[in-house]
């Protein structure tokens, strides 16, 4: 008798650990619904302080899910979201969103300023942030089009160091912040608002 209890209570324990584990696949219609919430159903936000990512390579993909899983971009509801995410799960996110469109994000921005910053994207930015921003040939992102409250974030994080990046990017936002100040990142979100 002792011997069946401990049985069910093992197949129970398997069970539950099964149940509420990571390892098995999601279905990848229900796991766009739960990145469309914050991000879009193709990867487009309209929030502007959540990043779009439509048309980003998965490689570049892949490597953000694995920063928030491992501690290399704090958010707590990122972290609740990736860390129930398989690797299959991941592979498949990763490819659907690199089949979308990024659609730039709809936005004022001060053209002046704008032009100011094409200068600093010029000088600092462009060796791997190719075409204005637009493409991702070595899987850095898409700036082009993103928000401006978003970038805005992403280079106090970078600065802090909170938030895990080449560390070849930080000391060339550093140089900007050094040689052109505050202003020289509010002229390259600018810039990158204008980029279409």
């Amino acid at each position: 008798m002792i011997e069946i209890k401990v049985k069910y209570a093992v197949l129970a324990t398997i069970s539950f650990v099964l149940l509420h584990s990571p390892v098995f696949a999601q279905d990848l219609e229900a796991l766009v619904k739960q990145c469309a919430m914050c991000h879009g159903r193709d990867g487009n936000s309209k929030s502007s302080t959540i990043p779009s990512f439509g048309g980003s390579s998965e490689k570049y993909f892949k490597y953000a899910i694995d920063a928030y899983k491992n501690g290399g971009r704090k958010s707590d509801m990122m972290k609740r979201f990736v860390d129930n995410l398989s690797a299959e799960d991941v592979d498949k996110l990763a490819e659907h969103y690199s089949q979308q469109t990024f659609k730039p994000a709809e936005q004022e921005f001060d053209p002046q300023l704008a032009q100011k910053g094409q200068e600093l994207h010029n000088t600092y930015c462009a060796k791997c942030h190719d075409n204005n921003g637009r493409v991702d040939p070595y899987n850095y992102g898409i700036l082009a089009g993103q928000w401006m409250p978003y970038l805005k974030l992403s280079i106090k994080e970078y600065l802090e160091g909170t938030r895990r990046v080449n560390p070849m990017m930080v000391k060339k936002l550093k140089r900007v912040q050094n040689e052109v100040g505050e202003e020289g990142f509010e002229q390259l979100v600018n810039f990158y608002a204008s980029v279409k």
